[in-house]
């Protein structure tokens, strides 16, 4: 098998984030199947009063359960309105942009559920798992390979992508995301004022597009201190950015329970 695309990305943790007491091996590392794994991605906001309850329904899933890729993208665009959102990023508001005008949209609201690329209105686990059931049932022109090595107070990450079935489209794109879980805020102003509101598979960094296929790349990124090391999740996969298709993900937890 040829591969395509090497990358090492180097996050450094800071000493405080090295400090919690989540087991941790000295690598971990993970493969993509033959069938495609489904990205589901979630736009909200803290300062969204209909979000709370798409919220927690995003907090249940899990890939081991339900067989996809949860990302919560907290967006900014309602932080104007009373309460900033302290997950949010304008970058991720622009993602959910770009997705709505790839499928001739113009409207971005929240919550809006997507799943590769496409509306998932019903937010409720038969609809998704329907959904997921149908895409997942692709075979795969993409494998991914992930291997991260944690120690020391750092974060050292090889990933690898190759095709399957001849050659990628050009329009192909790698992300890699490291998401959070276990997470709470309580709101003191805005829509949402007086509610403790907790999330999870929450989006803290976001890398990409990057060309498929590429050079050998090396990437730093600083882990914030506030960040609980064994709540983080790196998660990488192949979009066709020309429609949205998730041509394969990757999942894979940072430390062991």
């Amino acid at each position: 098998m040829r591969w395509l695309f090497a990358a090492a990305i180097v996050l450094a943790m800071s000493e405080a984030g090295s400090a919690f007491g989540a087991t941790c091996d000295a690598t971990v590392q993970g493969r993509s199947g033959s069938r495609v794994l489904p990205v589901v991605e979630l736009y909200t906001s803290e300062g969204c009063d209909s979000c709370p309850p798409a919220d927690r329904w995003f907090s249940s899933l899990s890939m081991e359960k339900h067989g996809v890729v949860p990302l919560a993208f907290h967006v900014d665009y309602w932080d104007y309105i009373g309460w900033k959102d302290k997950f949010a990023r304008a970058d991720f508001a622009a993602r959910q942009r770009d997705v709505v005008r790839r499928r001739g949209g113009r409207t971005v609201y929240t919550p809006q559920v997507m799943l590769n690329g496409q509306d998932l209105r019903a937010t409720s686990n038969a609809s998704l798992e329907t959904a997921a059931r149908a895409s997942s049932a692709r075979v795969a022109t993409v494998e991914l390979g992930l291997e991260a090595k944690v120690g020391n107070g750092r974060l050292e990450v090889d990933l690898r992508a190759a095709s399957l079935q001849g050659t990628i489209p050009p329009t192909a794109k790698l992300f890699l995301a490291v998401t959070e879980s276990n997470l709470s805020s309580r709101v003191t102003a805005g829509e949402n004022k007086g509610a403790t509101l907790r999330h999870d598979h929450v989006v803290r960094e976001f890398i990409g597009p990057l060309v498929v296929p590429a050079l050998p790349l090396r990437r730093g990124v600083a882990l914030k201190p506030d960040w609980n090391r064994d709540q983080l999740t790196l998660v990488a996969f192949v979009e066709d950015t020309a429609t949205g298709e998730v041509l394969q993900a990757l999942h894979l937890p940072l430390c062991r329970s």
